[in-house]
């Protein structure tokens, strides 16, 4: 039921606005924590029940394929070969994107596997990515850090688009948030720190935590550059970061196997709600074929000249890199939003909170018969999402420079 799923979406992100709102001028004193807490373990508690997206099977599916003594990069699930294991698995028609095998990295499927060995049900999927959810809350209050630590944080905990990707729909993303997160946190503490063993160590640590991020989602390679710039002459220590996820590769036979072979196929042709592109296709840049490959060209070298940019303020630079890709991207999925929501939380910044709630309604798109529409939403569907959020940027940036006026 999209329409009322929609609606539903949408009055929560207005209570989430009022209530992340409010939660900044009221003074609690040590309630605060508490209130915070509570209020986040509930809202995931609230969540558990609905219908996890249709990805969660795949999730289960490739791990059941590794545990048989199959590659998930080389025997997509419609092989021949699976036949047997079809039998055995309840929900293989609810599989998407059967014609494609693995598009997810090494640690991703490593971490299939283990669950298929012990998690039967959506409930536990979403039990760990939840659990993975909450632990980067932690991390978020640590990394902003001061008395308005629980009134920024609010503004990622209590989202219902975070709510909603991994303890509702069963995303595994918050098990890559959780760990750039603390890269990112180590990366910080190593800048703050003056004695340079320690320097080396928050650096080391933090390289070994976005080169786990990396294996579970390839979005935090974007980052690198920017968090190069915060590490300095320590930058050496980022090639573990890429070290860690050719080592994950090695069960799956990587070089010989080549594992990112699907992905590539995968995202060389799959577009769907962009926020940029279609704006220059209609008007200067015609793509009749949907493909996508220059695209992904232009947001390497668009994260590479955000990073320059912003090579002084790199806590910063994080947000605006994230930002550039996802604004960037062919493809946008509300749980890639989930990405930039730490940074905008820490960073102060509403465009990307609104844009969390409008983009629920990408989900309309799952009513085709009453709707009638294309993958490519329709310009009515587009203001819904778009305009609110370039609103709120519009506002946002008035507040700001209003203090600098010059009375009359």
């Amino acid at each position: 039921m999209p329409i009322k799923f929609v609606e539903t979406a949408v009055l929560c992100g207005i209570a989430f606005f009022a209530a992340a709102a409010s939660f900044t001028h009221v003074s609690l004193g040590r309630r605060t924590g508490v209130v915070f807490w509570v209020v986040a373990i509930l809202l995931r508690l609230v969540a558990l029940p609905l219908e996890p997206s249709d990805d969660l099977w795949r999730y289960q599916w490739e791990g059941k394929v590794q545990n048989a003594g199959f590659n998930p990069y080389v025997v997509p699930p419609n092989d021949e070969q699976l036949l047997p294991l079809r039998a055995q698995f309840a929900n293989w028609s609810q599989i998407n994107h059967r014609d494609y095998s693995a598009i997810y990295p090494p640690g991703t499927e490593l971490l299939f596997a283990a669950l298929s060995r012990f998690a039967t049900g959506p409930l536990a999927y979403k039990l760990i990515f939840a659990a993975a959810d909450v632990a980067a809350i932690a991390l978020l209050l640590r990394l902003i850090g001061g008395t308005t630590r629980f009134a920024d944080a609010a503004w990622y905990a209590w989202n219902p688009l975070v709510v909603y990707s991994f303890a509702g729909a069963a995303h595994f993303d918050s098990l890559m948030i959780l760990p750039m997160l603390a890269g990112i946190l180590f990366f910080a503490r190593c800048q703050a720190n003056t004695e340079p063993p320690a320097q080396w160590r928050y650096a080391i640590l933090g390289a070994v935590a976005l080169g786990l991020a990396i294996s579970i989602k390839l979005i935090p390679l974007l980052l690198l550059p920017v968090c190069a710039f915060a590490l300095g002459r320590r930058a050496l220590a980022l090639g573990i970061s890429l070290a860690i996820p050719a080592l994950f590769s090695q069960p799956f036979g990587f070089p010989q196997v080549a594992i990112w072979k699907s992905l590539g196929r995968f995202i060389y042709v799959t577009r769907l709600n962009d926020i940029f592109w279609w704006i220059i296709e209609d008007t200067v840049w015609p793509n009749p074929h949907q493909k996508n490959y220059h695209y992904n060209v232009i947001i390497i070298i668009a994260v590479l000249v955000v990073s320059i940019f912003f090579f002084r303020n790199w806590k910063r630079g994080l947000l605006w890199v994230m930002g550039t890709a996802l604004v960037l991207s062919p493809v946008l999925h509300p749980w890639y939003c989930t990405w930039i929501l730490p940074f905008a939380a820490w960073r102060r910044v509403d465009g990307w909170q609104v844009l969390s709630v409008t983009v629920f309604a990408y989900y309309l798109f799952w009513d085709e018969r009453l709707f009638m529409l294309p993958w490519r939403s329709e310009p009515w569907l587009r203001s819904f999402i778009l305009i609110p959020p370039i609103v709120a940027i519009l506002l946002s940036v008035r507040r700001k420079a209003i203090p600098n006026e010059s009375p009359a």
